[in-house]
């Protein structure tokens, strides 16, 4: 298994926002080095090793940039690759792994830049009649005798091997969860069960890496970064891997400059022509991309490929900003308390488990509007700030990276000096301030939460009511939608636009039964409500249809349910018994 690599970050802030989703499928693999168990992860309260959105993404490029991805024949020869690599430099991590091809990759991070850079200069390309050879940032290595450069080495070179990064199977995270009694032990569990690895995050980072290296010899001003899951905090085993193309503004002016031609990205067909031109150069010039497929008629074109070298199912896009923006929002978010990423962990199992949310897009609640719910009820309970907050603590002339860089201090000298902390309020950040203005700090634990947010939202009026998470509070709706969800960057854009009536309906119900299951607890609670196994509790006014279709392994709504309990549940939500509108036309907006 992956032991994470703890490194003190002491870095500069990033000029930046960035996002990401991605799946390892990896072969079990039987190393010879010394296995080290990966830890659970330390919910400490009063950890002070806290690291900003920018020191992150910054430390994850840059290591990125230190790394050699090196194939060779067989995985016997991993020392043999080992030593070699030595020989250019200092290497601080070897991670072998299989691809789904069942390929040989080492990921070899070494110490520094140059490093990697002497490595490539006494690499050469093997070259064939007929054919023209593209530049390339992976190395193949073949088996020959070699007379190695002896140098100097660390006492001891710290080795991560793993055993498997295939998402674990429901049989495997059902015998875990059993192992805990308490409720909230479970939900930790199973974030560290299925949170991504060290060497997951790694092949991330150097796949937009390995696209920036290729597009960077042909676009002077561009810049490839992953955004969403992988680097908000909430990215699990199985997730995709997004990638953004992003345009860097280097205003350096002298008299004598490059005659280029522009492409401009501003409007969506100018984007649509750049993302087509990218098709073709990742399906020509770069190795291991395969099963292009380019969806530039959607709301935001991109291209869907997958890299077979490193494991990543992935999207590219270009232009969206907010998206980066929302990434750096959740991480902030999830990094303020240590409850938050568990208790998404688990509502998101949940809803994926009861098909409430889908791999594919569709009239069914996003990951993403699901996330927003989850941070919208942390902020009515006063474990998070709302942006509105934030923004208005830190002033319209404080710079926006230095205000969150600097929480992580303030939060730590609140603890200390929390009784006292009235005397210093202006020489601390927003989240200082925020945590006093609070009447009390909330101490719930996992468990009391998960309940409180099935309990808040199978009552909540989802017919007049929309969820800001800018301002923390409800507010009215700007239009009929059946959920409505403000985005907290563009205040005319609800992010919940596609949930129909039928999908709301299905999501009330599925809050009210897992709400059934957290009221009359049984043994092992989170492994039923999450539908490993069967459960039986009391029923609390839920038809015996209702029972079948959200907790019975069925999962999906039965079609042949009766119209008149669809139509129940259309009125419940909607509240328009009394409207003149005829049943047949309830049926058909129904279907």
């Amino acid at each position: 298994m992956a032991l994470v690599h703890r490194v003190n970050l002491n870095f500069n802030p990033l000029l930046g926002t960035y996002y990401c989703k991605c799946m390892i499928n990896i072969t079990r693999l039987k190393t010879i080095h010394a296995v080290k168990v990966q830890p659970k992860t330390v919910h400490d309260k009063n950890s002070t090793k806290f690291t900003t959105f920018e020191q992150m993404v910054l430390f994850r490029q840059n290591q990125a940039r230190k790394t050699a991805l090196v194939m060779m024949d067989s995985i016997n020869m991993t020392d043999d690759v080992e030593r070699f690599c030595m020989s250019y430099g200092r290497v601080l991590n070897i991670f072998p792994y299989y691809t789904k091809a069942n390929k040989v990759f080492l990921l070899v991070e070494y110490e520094t830049q140059n490093d990697v850079d002497h490595l490539n200069r006494n690499s050469v390309h093997r070259y064939t009649t007929g054919t023209i050879n593209v530049i390339t940032s992976l190395l193949l290595y073949r088996n020959q005798n070699h007379n190695f450069v002896k140098y100097k080495q660390p006492s001891m070179i710290k080795h991560y091997p793993y055993a498997d990064f295939t998402v674990p199977t429901l049989t495997n995270i059902q015998h875990n969860l059993k192992q805990e009694k308490n409720v909230s032990q479970q939900m930790l569990l199973l974030y560290d069960t299925l949170k991504i690895t060290d060497l997951n995050v790694r092949l991330r980072f150097f796949t937009a890496h390995q696209l920036m290296f290729y597009l960077s010899k042909l676009f002077t001003n561009i810049s490839v970064v992953p955004f969403g899951s992988s680097v908000n905090g909430f990215g699990q085993l199985g997730c995709d891997l997004d990638l953004i193309c992003r345009i860097k503004n280097n205003k350096v002016w002298k008299k004598l400059t490059f005659l280029s031609q522009r492409l401009p990205l501003i409007e969506r067909e100018e984007q649509k022509q750049f993302l087509a031109v990218l098709s073709t150069i990742l399906g020509t010039c770069i190795p291991g991309i395969g099963n292009i497929r380019n969806i530039l008629e959607a709301r935001v074109p991109i291209i869907k490929f997958f890299n077979m070298n490193t494991n990543m199912q992935c999207d590219l896009s270009c232009g969206n900003a907010s998206a980066l923006h929302m990434s750096e929002l959740l991480y902030i978010y999830a990094e303020l308390d240590w409850r938050v990423k568990p208790l998404v962990c688990t509502i998101r199992t949940w809803a994926r488990n009861c098909n409430l949310t889908q791999e594919t897009a569709g009239h069914w609640i996003t990951n993403f509007s699901l996330t927003l719910l989850i941070m919208f009820y942390l902020q009515i309970k006063n474990i998070l700030p709302s942006l509105h907050f934030i923004e208005s603590i830190r002033g319209k002339h404080e710079d926006w990276q230095a205000s969150l860089q600097f929480y992580f201090t303030s939060y730590f000298i609140f603890l200390v000096l929390e009784q006292n902390m009235h005397k210093v309020l202006g020489q601390y950040s927003w989240f200082t301030k925020w945590k006093i203005s609070m009447p009390h700090r909330n101490t719930e634990n996992l468990q009391e939460l998960l309940h409180g947010f099935f309990e808040y939202y199978s009552i909540f009026d989802f017919k007049t009511q929309a969820i800001c998470i800018r301002e923390g509070i409800v507010k009215a709706k700007r239009d009929n939608s059946p959920v409505y969800i403000y985005n907290p960057f563009d205040a005319t854009l609800n992010v919940s636009r596609n949930i129909t009536l039928v999908e709301l309906s299905r999501l009330i119900d599925s809050f009210q039964i897992g709400l059934q299951i957290l009221d009359f607890p049984e043994e092992n609670v989170i492994v039923k409500l999450i539908k490993l196994e069967p459960c039986t509790y009391k029923s609390r006014n839920t038809s015996k249809a209702l029972f079948l279709n959200v907790v019975s392994h069925g999962d999906k709504q039965n079609e042949n349910n009766s119209d008149r309990d669809e139509l129940k549940h259309i009125n419940r939500i909607t509240n328009e018994n009394n409207t003149n509108v005829s049943a047949n036309n309830k049926k058909s907006i129904i279907k």
